[in-house]
């Protein structure tokens, strides 16, 4: 069973982001081994993400170390601001990368990751699986107790909003995202209760971010957010 956790939008400058935001900002950090920062904005137990580069030596030095990260799916769309990627979270990331392996698909992982956000250590586990040059969703696993996570996001969010989510998006070859999502037992485009999927094939890809409250549709640093 998975959940969607995040989505990340990669953008140019943090500090724009900080002082104009689509979106309230609860917190950030930075990963010091791989050469950059982010904003997040919670909803509940999902997320944006707004990440940046703030050190390229490191960035650079990590994109050198697999194809498969973020930095390397980064690199791949040229650098462009917009939404790059999402995650599903799981408590078997082990097991699932098993479960790919024997369908034919590509694994890396799990990795070992972690961010320091106001003197503190948070540590978590990726999985990237491959088919081609589809970027497909990762993984994460939290190492942090889900229920400590609760009460540190509420901490930060507040009340919890629990807004349906759909992520629309663009794909070049369908039937391999079908076959991504079968394996993990999703074929109606459910991934949790408040979030669903929404394939279509497109020669060029993209994610749009539809959310369940107030707000005006906009193109925000090349992403696409709908508020309904």
């Amino acid at each position: 069973m998975v959940k969607f956790d995040h989505i990340i939008h990669y953008v140019n400058q943090l500090g724009e982001v900080e002082e104009n935001p689509v979106l309230p900002i609860h917190s950030g950090g930075r990963h010091e081994r791989f050469g950059t920062a982010n904003l997040l904005s919670y909803f509940d137990y999902r997320y944006v993400e707004y990440l940046a580069i703030e050190n390229e030596d490191a960035f650079g030095r990590h994109l050198e170390e697999g194809r498969e990260s973020f930095a390397a799916t980064v690199d791949a769309l040229g650098y462009e601001e917009g939404f790059i990627r999402y995650a599903l979270s799981t408590d078997d990331i082990k097991g699932l990368a098993e479960r790919f392996r024997a369908r034919g698909f590509t694994v890396h992982g799990p990795v070992e990751m972690e961010r320091m956000t106001d003197g503190e250590t948070i540590s978590w586990k990726l999985l990237y699986v491959g088919s081609g040059d589809e970027i497909f969703p990762f993984f994460i696993q939290w190492d942090e107790p889900e229920q400590d996570r609760m009460k540190r996001i509420e901490a930060l969010r507040g009340k919890f909003l629990h807004p349906a989510i759909t992520i629309r998006q663009e794909v070049a070859d369908i039937h391999v995202w079908e076959a991504f999502y079968d394996v993990l037992g999703i074929w109606e485009g459910e991934i949790d209760s408040h979030t669903r999927v929404e394939l279509s094939q497109n020669e060029k890809p993209s994610i749009t971010l539809e959310v369940g409250m107030d707000g005006e549709a906009a193109i925000y640093k090349g992403a696409i957010y709908k508020f309904i």
